[in-house]
């Protein structure tokens, strides 16, 4: 009986959790957050209706975590690399791994936004790893008015489909 059990635990857990996230599925609560990711904390949100907790350090090479809530139910979780630390070969690395456990990428799509005084500019790569996911790598760079690098992110992406409004 236990082994039964545990059989349906473990097909509930690896068929419902989210990419490279098997402890947690779209729609868990801040409570799952917390007991996934002892130490995460609150971090600044600028959407209504939007809580964003952050775990910094969570490994090497990694910033932090970031998981957006939507009225108390996770649909967003940012992988923010640490730019001093990832290099060249750290990001084609990191492409090569989505690529092998995601498939070929469906868009790569450029990233050119003017906000006033600073510009935006990188690329996007987006991945359709199953019904329920899409991720995205996005390579971006911060330029002053001057065209002068004033930062520059790696940042993995993932998202709820059913917050996206995307079905397959």
């Amino acid at each position: 009986m236990k082994k039964l059990l545990f059989l349906f635990m473990s097909i509930y857990t690896f068929t419902f959790s989210i990419t490279d996230f098997p402890s947690l599925s779209w729609k868990d609560k801040e409570f799952d957050l917390f007991m996934s990711f002892p130490g995460i904390e609150e971090d600044l949100s600028y959407l209504q209706d939007t809580k964003i907790l952050s775990k910094e350090k969570p490994k090497e090479k990694v910033r932090s975590y970031k998981f957006h809530l939507k009225n108390g139910f996770l649909y967003k979780i940012e992988v923010i690399f640490d730019s001093l630390s990832v290099e060249k070969n750290d990001i084609k690395n990191i492409y090569k791994t989505l690529e092998r456990t995601m498939g070929h990428p469906t868009s790569k799509d450029p990233i050119n936004i003017n906000l006033g005084d600073i510009t935006l500019h990188g690329n996007s790569i987006t991945f359709l790893p199953d019904d329920e996911t899409t991720v995205s790598l996005k390579g971006v760079d911060t330029l002053d008015k001057n065209n002068t690098m004033t930062d520059s992110q790696l940042i993995l992406e993932y998202w709820d489909n059913d917050m996206l409004g995307m079905t397959r």
